[in-house]
């Protein structure tokens, strides 16, 4: 009888759940969408019970319609996106809507602890910046502001960990994860009281989740969930997967020096090391799935979901064609892009909709707009701008002493030809597109199988079940056209950060 693997993939709005075979192909995927709530400018959030919901119909969906007997399922991994938090109450259900790592309330308070310079103190224990969607700043604002609600807190869960909640009862988080929320020792793994006094929230110790390894076995399928999603019970739940991790992993990085962009919500960039890189201009450096090797990433929001706005608030007559066509208006808009040449448009698009990597209170904005310019040149534009969010990131990690050769894309922005290929110009490395659509999923999937003993280790897991579908080389001829609307893109950022600390103080 074959066997399978399930990821679950839970990003800032939609839940996946993703059958694999032992071969890493999709046997079949489902998705259910839960909108984000934006009840306070800055705020991002959506109800902890949609979550799971939604969650357990894509499960359900998936099995029904790969027409697998749920117990050919023989292990279940769990990824979604980092930091954010997602609160259970004393009595093990859900304090408060979820907060997603898109949320911003906390900024006030990340900028008073820079000014108080509390990030020199943490830095030593938890190697990373800090942001105002982690758990620490999170915590820190309900206990400021909403008081009632931080002393009923109970368990400080991600949201891949209140999944795994749900399908085993367990409350447990893994390592990739937690690393990655400034509520940690990270160069030890290990929780540090010292750490929470800083950020001045002590009282949730107790509610701070056990930690395992992402493919230990963490738990099992309880009966509620079964008949929730279908699944069998006492099926195999391990630890699960920080989402950047899952992509890694699914992308087939597996060993120090291997690179990874995501282009999806997050502009995620991220190198695998035998030891953590420790530089406090770095984003982050974090656990890897892979004992003994580390992850050091630099990330923020800025990547391809500037598309999915743009498309959203502005696309109708390429959605219309795209209908008459009967493809993607995704697939327009990269049309649309590949009109023109690289150099082809002169317009700045600083890809800042939801978060910045130069400063909190950033925004976005097209600069350089004339009356001659097209829907193309806007297109061109936005795709650019984010390229252009990779490459500063990119630089910080070079800078670090990070060494690459060739990069592993995923994300939306990877199913982009055109795309892809300004990434290659661009950063001046070959781009190379893992086969697949759920990576990350893929990933949280490995993840489980090593759990259920199919594959030794990540080493196997990535030979066995990870192919790469092309590889774009860089054009030569093209660098030097993105390199000088770089230069520009960079100028303008230097000119706008006195407007933006302005804005900062008011926002206050």
């Amino acid at each position: 009888m074959a066997e399978y693997l399930l990821g679950i993939d839970n990003g800032s709005t939609v839940s996946k759940a993703a059958l694999f075979d032992l071969q890493g192909r999709e046997v079949q995927v489902a998705c259910r969408t839960v909108e984000l709530d934006y009840p306070h400018p800055g705020w991002t959030e959506r109800p902890m019970e949609k979550v799971w919901h939604s969650t357990a119909e894509a499960i359900r969906e998936a099995i029904a319609k790969s027409g697998i007997d749920p117990k050919q399922i023989i292990g279940i991994g769990t990824t979604g996106h980092g930091n954010g938090v997602y609160l259970l109450n004393k009595q093990g259900q859900p304090l408060c809507p979820g907060i997603a790592s898109l949320d911003t309330r906390a900024a006030a308070i990340v900028d008073d602890w820079h000014r108080q310079e509390l990030h020199a103190r943490a830095f030593p224990y938890t190697i990373q910046s800090l942001w105002p969607a982690q758990p620490n700043a999170l915590l820190a604002w309900f206990k400021q502001h909403q008081p009632e609600t931080y002393q009923q807190v109970g368990a400080v869960l991600l949201i891949k960990d209140y999944i795994k909640y749900c399908l085993t009862g367990q409350i447990t988080t893994d390592f990739t994860d937690m690393t990655a929320t400034s509520l940690m020792h990270v160069p030890e793994k290990r929780y540090a009281r010292e750490v929470l006094e800083i950020f001045g929230i002590p009282e949730v110790w107790d509610a701070l989740p056990t930690p395992v390894e992402s493919f230990e076995v963490a738990g099992r399928v309880t009966a509620a969930a079964a008949a929730a999603t279908g699944l069998a019970v006492g099926t195999p739940v391990v630890g699960g997967i920080f989402d950047v991790e899952g992509s890694a992993l699914g992308a087939g990085v597996a060993a120090a020096g291997q690179l990874c962009i995501v282009a999806g919500t997050w502009s995620i960039n991220e190198i695998v090391t035998a030891e953590p890189l420790v530089n406090p201009n770095l984003f982050m450096s974090v656990a890897y799935t892979v004992p003994g090797l580390w992850l050091s990433i630099e990330a923020s929001a800025t990547s391809a979901t500037n598309l999915e706005w743009f498309v959203k608030q502005f696309c109708t007559e390429e959605k219309l064609e795209a209908d008459k066509r009967g493809i993607s208006v995704y697939q327009v808009c990269n049309e649309r892009v590949a009109s023109l040449p690289p150099g082809g448009t002169d317009v700045i698009f600083h890809p800042f909709l939801f978060g910045s990597n130069v400063q909190a209170t950033a925004r976005s904005g097209f600069y350089g707009v004339a009356g001659w310019h097209t829907k193309a040149h806007l297109l061109r534009a936005l795709y650019e701008g984010v390229v252009y969010g990779h490459l500063n990131h990119l630089e910080k990690l070079r800078d670090a002493g990070a060494q690459m050769d060739v990069v592993r894309l995923t994300g939306g922005g990877s199913r982009s030809k055109v795309w892809t290929q300004i990434f290659a110009d661009t950063l001046q490395l070959p781009m190379e597109v893992p086969q697949g659509t759920e990576i990350g999923a893929r990933g949280a999937a490995m993840s489980a199988g090593i759990g259920a003993g199919v594959y030794r280790d990540h080493a196997d897991a990535v030979a066995k079940a990870v192919s790469i579908e092309r590889r774009q080389e860089p054009n030569p001829a093209a660098t030097p056209f993105y390199l000088a609307r770089y230069a520009e893109y960079k100028r303008l950022l230097e000119a706008m950060r006195g407007p933006w600390d302005h804005l900062s103080k008011l926002s206050r």
